[in-house]
């Protein structure tokens, strides 16, 4: 951490006197989900942070009132020419950016997708839980979209300055995977690998690599076909949508995409139904772009 934000958590121990936050429920598998009516009976509550997830033009086009705008940008190691794309940041930047949006050790955060596109707002969703905040996050089920639809409070304003806090990082390295741990899972059947992009891509039709298909004994779950309108599906749909495709719960999950946002998705899915699930942040960029590692490719004409 910079010394700067050393400075900023050495003053927030005394810098606030006010009466001690109402209880809040942590979220667990169960509960990583919120609905609009939680969070409008809550959106007040000190030491809740809401994140809306999503280009600046959306944010500035409507918010829920008092949300705070993010970016993938923020939390990913800048791009390099010929280097992988949105891989997680180091601590100290991520940390910066958890002060900067007022995340601190007791923050509950309700990360706000900007519409039916999940992947990016479970993308920052992961960020957290990779931060060892994984108990006090939760996704807005149904996105702004459906707290718009409801004529709740929303804002064309940014808030005001976050509040100094204090952040505390515990990284959970347990939820990312290495493309080590991918490649000994295609020859040891010791984890699932479950590929969450389109079929049309796990298939081998197009993806922009030069080696189309997917990673040796993937399964293929789509990412559209676990979520309709901004909201997931039932989980009993979820449970039936992984089974198909041969996902149980005698072996951990790894997914993966193509640059590892869309693959979040399919971790919070699989995250959420009980399994012990990891994110491989590569992805298929990673291992199609290792030339000694095999691909299945589209079948031949």
């Amino acid at each position: 951490m910079t010394s700067t934000l050393l400075a900023a958590s050495v003053l927030a121990a005394g810098a606030c006197h006010r009466a001690p936050p109402r209880a809040m429920p942590a979220p667990n598998a169960a509960n990583m989900l919120v609905t609009t009516a939680w969070l409008a009976a809550h959106q007040n509550d000190r030491d809740l942070v809401v994140l809306h997830v999503g280009s600046r033009a959306q944010y500035d086009s409507g918010h829920i009132a008092g949300s705070r705008h993010t970016a993938l940008d923020e939390v990913s190691l800048p791009m390099v020419p010929g280097g992988l794309s949105l891989q997680m940041a180091g601590v100290e930047q991520l940390t910066a950016w958890a002060v900067r949006n007022g995340i601190g050790n007791r923050t509950r955060v309700i990360v706000v997708p900007h519409d039916g596109a999940l992947q990016s707002a479970t993308r920052v969703f992961i960020t957290l839980a990779y931060l060892g905040a994984m108990e006090r996050i939760s996704l807005l089920n149904g996105s702004y979209q459906a707290w718009k639809s409801e004529s709740r409070a929303v804002s064309k304003s940014a808030p005001t300055a976050a509040p100094v806090v204090i952040f505390t990082p515990k990284l959970r390295l347990d939820i990312i995977a290495t493309i080590a741990q991918v490649e000994a899972a295609t020859t040891d059947s010791t984890r699932h690998i479950v590929d969450a992009r389109l079929t049309r891509f796990y298939n081998g039709d197009g993806g922009g690599y030069p080696r189309p298909g997917h990673i040796p004994t993937a399964v293929n779950v789509p990412l559209s076909s676990v979520s309709s309108n901004g909201y997931l599906k039932p989980i009993s749909e979820l449970k039936t949508l992984f089974a198909d495709a041969g996902v149980d719960q005698s072996r951990p999950v790894i997914t993966y995409c193509h640059i590892g946002q869309q693959a979040t998705l399919l971790w919070f899915v699989a995250t959420m139904l009980g399994h012990d699930a990891r994110m491989f942040d590569g992805s298929f960029q990673e291992w199609s772009g290792t030339a000694r590692l095999p691909v299945v490719g589209p079948p031949s004409k």
